[in-house]
């Protein structure tokens, strides 16, 4: 069985906890080789070793003036800083940590050839005084080309919004300059020295000192040729619009595109573990027919924005995002609760929703926070139950079901039995906090794995653990990689078996090629092959090389041979249309799998009772349960999967289905909740009103003037002190 043509660019089953959308290499070149991990571990310390060594060595050669000692030393230093940052590796890392990081790395370098070079007899003092100069020279240098384009890079983080697929006219912010010239340049002007260091190298080598004249003076050339390139690019990025223009300009755009419909998403820490909270959404706005916006606050998100030609801004400050207008916006969407939504909440004329990202029986699914917005959109009745554990905190009127249009991806379960069935494991992570630890790798994973290739060994599983998973445990991180190691074992074995099991090298090839066009489609930069493309253009083509991939993957991907699925893709529904069962924790990816009617087993790491976890868990009512204790119950799950829909769970699933993810039609069902709220919200606030100020006071608004009192009435009052008024009695 192979991965069905399932055009799925995101991963919209994993929830906060249940996980993200990762880059990763090839599946087709990634047949689970774990030893590639411990290879690059010993790689990577293997060249700090040598690294250190090469660092004696030319100690050595200045103790002793030997010539080869040091030349080897210095030619190994150099290789090796150049191969350490292509090595996935803590090395790096290790020397930063340990105050020998790249420029402390180069310095020592320049020190011990000036030391080495002075001590040499036969070359004039001038000479000496010379090399330390070129070194000086370099780091001016380094200073002086640095100087504008941090200044530039300054400027350009100051532009109060930066838009996708909005025209700015005049005010679009000039381009940095390009990567080639900008994009790690210390690194770049460090190795500079490389000129003067072969030239004094080969100087003490050969006792010629005209080749350390010659490499001053090329370190000079290039220097002057480098500042010529970089500085006409650097005084153009410099002339970014002021703070009023750029919001003028972003305003003036917002008007010709009338978003009714803002999807509005803030994460502390943006980056592509989150960022398929908001692309899931993506295809499911376009469907509803309504004019939208995406609205970040972080700038990495923008650079992780799927592909869309739906309008998108990033405004970091609050105080900027104050002052964008959207006169036609009356629904605004929140895929995740953040302290940043505050900023967007305060908009009354708006209609409120939090849709989530995934429907998930974790308690973070119903959080109180919830509370303030509008109304709460979840996928069925499940949702609302969840919400219902708040006890009347969140009114149940505010909770809407519109199912998960999503889900329109997953292929129901074919009436089909399979002796050797595909099997997915997908564990989710160990969470933030202990009380959101759901996964099962640390304490049942290797025994889950171990027991299904017993069982079922000639079938095959598909390994898809939560990307994050060992973020926080060494336990969890450790026992993810022997089951890495158990896999590729089997693996072994059966390409030992069969041969013919080889992936074919044209289909990885041209894989890897579309994967590569997909990175550079989504590269914004000048320096991107995309570069001149519109959002549309790029929209196209990343869908026709999505679905090219697809169409590649079943050739490499073979049933026989078992699978570690991380990334975008294949895409999550894809792998459950490729599999016969599931063994997961409690997490969204169990309530999506629900749409397949397929078997599944749900994780019990906290070894509760099945009363408990029932009561507290509405997908474990139909689900094979995996306690802590010696019986896996993996076998009772294999004999239901092998059932092929057939089994005693069979007609739970299928109320549970219902009950957990809505009814049918789930994008209409979605797309009538957008246009009935957005009906409401523009009926309470007109296009183009927003709330304003309602002045209280006790007074009469019409009297502009306090009432005037009578002379009469302003005569001096008169006491009686006998009667003790206002004296002392």
């Amino acid at each position: 069985m192979t991965l069905s043509d399932t055009r799925s660019t995101q991963d919209p089953s994993l929830d906060p906890a249940d996980g993200e959308q990762a880059t990763s290499p090839s599946p087709g070149r990634r047949l689970l080789n774990a030893a590639r991990v411990s290879a690059r571990w010993v790689a990577g310390n293997a060249l700090l070793l040598v690294l250190l060594g090469s660092y004696v060595a030319m100690a050595y050669g200045v103790a002793t003036l030997s010539h080869w000692f040091f030349a080897v030393g210095i030619l190994v230093s150099y290789g090796v800083d150049l191969a350490l940052p292509y090595v996935k590796s803590n090395a790096l890392s290790l020397l930063r940590k340990n105050r020998f990081g790249l420029t402390m790395r180069f310095l020592i370098r320049q020190l011990l050839l000036i030391g080495f070079f002075g001590e040499f007899p036969g070359f004039p003092r001038h000479a000496t005084a010379l090399l330390a100069c070129g070194f000086i020279y370099l780091f001016v240098f380094l200073v002086l080309y640095g100087l504008p384009l941090e200044t530039a890079k300054r400027k350009h983080r100051a532009i109060p919004v930066t838009v996708r697929t909005l025209d700015l006219g005049e005010a679009i912010p000039p381009p940095l300059p390009r990567n080639l010239v900008y994009r790690s340049y210390v690194r770049k002007i460090l190795y500079l020295d490389v000129l003067i260091s072969a030239g004094a190298t080969a100087s003490i080598v050969s006792d010629e000192v005209a080749w350390l004249y010659l490499g001053v003076g090329a370190l000079i050339f290039v220097s002057i040729v480098a500042m010529s390139v970089m500085l006409p690019q650097a005084i153009r990025a410099h002339r970014v619009p002021e703070r009023e223009d750029s919001l003028a300009a972003v305003n003036r755009a917002l008007g010709y595109a009338r978003p009714e419909v803002v999807v509005y998403f803030s994460f502390a820490s943006a980056s592509s573990d989150f960022m398929y909270q908001v692309n899931m959404w993506l295809p499911v706005l376009k469907s509803t027919g309504r004019s939208c916006l995406v609205v970040l606050r972080e700038r990495r998100s923008m650079e992780l924005l799927a592909p869309t030609d739906i309008p998108a801004l990033c405004v970091p400050k609050a105080d900027d995002l104050g002052e964008i207008h959207l006169p036609y916006a009356r629904v605004v969407l929140y895929p995740g609760n953040a302290g940043k939504n505050v900023h967007m909440l305060g908009r009354a004329e708006m209609k409120h929703v939090f849709v989530g990202h995934g429907d998930s029986d974790k308690l973070a699914s119903s959080n109180r926070v919830s509370k303030t917005y509008d109304e709460i959109w979840v996928a069925g009745m499940a949702g609302r139950e969840r919400y219902r554990r708040l006890r009347g905190s969140i009114p149940d009127e505010a909770i809407v079901e519109v199912g998960l249009p999503q889900l329109d991806e997953v292929e129901p379960a074919a009436p089909e039995a399979r002796q050797h069935p595909a099997v997915l494991y997908a564990p989710t992570w160990e969470g933030w906090t202990r009380e959101g630890d759901y996964s099962s790798v640390p304490e049942l994973g290797v025994r889950i794995v171990t027991e299904l290739l017993r069982l079922n060994p000639e079938g095959r599983i598909v390994y898809r653990p939560h990307p994050m998973l060992g973020y926080r445990s060494e336990e969890a991180a450790e026992e993810h990689r022997k089951i890495l190691e158990i896999l590729e074992e089997d693996n072994k074995r059966r390409l030992a078996e069969d041969p013919g099991l080889v992936a074919d090298p044209t289909v990885l090839k041209e894989m890897a090629a579309l994967e590569e066009r997909m990175a550079q489609l989504q590269d914004r930069s000048r320096d991107s092959p995309a570069y001149h493309l519109t959002e549309q253009e790029r929209v196209v083509r990343h869908e026709f090389a999505i679905a090219r991939w697809y169409e590649l993957f079943p050739m490499v991907n073979s049933p026989r041979l078992h699978f570690h699925s991380t990334g975008r893709l294949p895409g999550l529904f894809a792998v459950f249309n490729s599999v016969d069962g599931m063994i997961s924790d409690i997490s969204s990816v169990v309530s999506d799998f629900l749409a397949s009617g397929k078997p599944y087993a749900l994780s019990n790491p906290r070894d509760l009772s099945v009363a408990e976890l029932t009561e507290q868990v509405s997908v474990a009512g139909a689900a094979y349960l995996v306690p802590v204790g010696d019986d896996l119950a993996v076998g009772d799950f294999l004999e239901s999967v092998r059932a092929a829909g057939d089994d005693r769970l069979a007609e739970r699933r299928r109320v549970l289905r219902t009950f957990v993810l809505g009814g049918p039609e789930a994008q209409k069902r979605f797309s009538y909740a957008v246009d009935d709220l957005y009906d409401r919200g523009i009926r309470t606030f007109p296009a183009g009103e927003v709330p304003v100020p309602t002045v209280a006071t006790p007074f009469n608004q019409e009297d502009t003037e306090p009432e005037e009192i009578p002379p009469e009435v302003q005569e001096e009052p008169q006491f009686d002190l006998q009667e003790g008024e206002h004296g002392n009695g």
